[in-house]
């Protein structure tokens, strides 16, 4: 897994005005049964929109 920070731009598309770099705005974990997983949580900075995407501990 990529390491994920607050503050950090990353390549994803924003899905509402699909602008190619969004910046972290919070990383939350989730824990299930036998594995970790991340909520990063995103803001595009050209529209504001904000969305999350879910991330495995280990690829």
């Amino acid at each position: 897994m990529q390491k994920y920070e607050v503050g950090q731009t990353i390549k994803e598309r924003c899905t509402s005005c699909l602008h190619n770099n969004l910046k972290v705005i919070k990383v939350v974990p989730k824990e299930f049964e036998d594995k970790v997983a991340y909520v990063v949580w995103t803001q595009c900075p050209e529209c504001g929109n904000n969305d999350h995407i879910l991330t495995p501990q280990d690829l």
